[in-house]
């Protein structure tokens, strides 16, 4: 019976250790909005050349609030945020567009994960 003691702790540590990049891994608004303040790209935008645009620069905060945004679940927020990263070349990893996201839901978009 020892033998099964020692296996059955030692699966249990493995599962235990496995699960933790999943709680890890959790979006951080906190770190999304210095992010999202950060933002400064040298970018061309509907013909103006910008040296500091970020995402202001194309979408005011009541853009995000309006009645008619695009925008209608968290899914497609995540979606919209790593298309201006990609679109944009911000240069956030995925983590970062999460927390990014994270911190938008939180500001303004309140939407149930």
């Amino acid at each position: 019976m020892t033998g099964y003691s020692i296996k059955t702790g030692i699966l249990a540590a493995v599962i235990s250790v496995s699960a933790m990049p999943l709680t890890a891994a959790a979006a951080d608004p906190e770190n999304g909005k210095e992010l999202y303040h950060e933002v400064e790209i040298e970018k061309t935008i509907q013909g103006i050349e910008y040296t500091d645009a970020n995402c202001e620069t194309c979408h005011e905060t009541s853009f995000f609030s309006r009645e008619d945004r695009k925008v209608t679940s968290y899914a497609k927020l995540e979606a919209f945020v790593e298309g201006c990263n990609t679109n944009l070349d911000v240069g956030w990893f995925p983590e970062d567009v999460s927390d990014v996201s994270a911190y938008m839901n939180k500001e303004f978009y309140k939407f149930e994960k």
